[in-house]
């Protein structure tokens, strides 16, 4: 477990030692203190607490730098979808933002350790967020999903690519994402919750 907070580091530690027993749990104050320990040990799971005002993007990726197969579960306390989006495009494979209980964090735990990955559940992303969705909107999601250009997709639906471009921003505001990958993350349950 990587985390400048004392407080919180241990608190964790007490909680998942209880849930974990047949784990040893090493705690580090930062990545870089991760990676020099030399002990040969084998790891299962890299928990990150982000606390808020460490650059949480450099961390992750000294984490995995030190180890890349070892599976990263970042514990943070933005829950926005931008915020879970972008950890997950990081190669993080679970978010557990401070607003879930810790029955959520032991799910992810053992989630994320059995080979899976774990995010809030849909209310917390909001997929009323997606509703609002137009069917052109739709159209353009599906495009981005496919790997195509603003070009392609606007020449497909019969429209200018600035055009695209105006929905592709218009579609970012409206799931709380901040780029074109993240709305391909997110493209399939969008697209089979509009479906429904």
């Amino acid at each position: 477990m990587i985390s400048g907070n004392v407080l919180i580091r241990d608190c964790l530690n007490s909680i998942l030692s209880l849930n974990f027993p047949d784990y040893r749990i090493q705690l580090f104050s930062a990545a870089d203190e991760w990676g020099l320990s030399s002990q040969p040990v084998r790891v299962r799971l890299v928990i990150l607490h982000d606390r808020g005002y460490i650059d949480a993007t450099k961390t992750l990726a000294t984490a995995r730098a030190h180890k890349p197969r070892v599976p990263v579960l970042i514990l943070a306390n933005a829950s926005d979808a931008a915020s879970i989006v972008q950890a997950i495009d990081l190669g993080a494979r679970g978010y557990v933002p401070s607003t879930l209980p810790v029955g959520d964090l032991i799910l992810a735990v053992h989630r994320v350790m059995a080979g899976g990955t774990f995010v809030p559940p849909e209310t917390v992303f909001g997929t009323q967020a997606w509703k609002p969705l137009t069917q052109r909107q739709l159209s353009v999601v599906t495009g981005i999903r496919q790997g195509k250009t603003n070009a392609q997709i606007g020449k497909e639906l019969g429209i200018s690519e600035s055009t695209v471009k105006v929905h592709v921003r218009r579609i970012m505001k409206q799931m709380q994402v901040i780029n074109r990958t993240a709305i391909a993350h997110r493209s399939k349950d969008i697209l089979s919750t509009d479906e429904d």
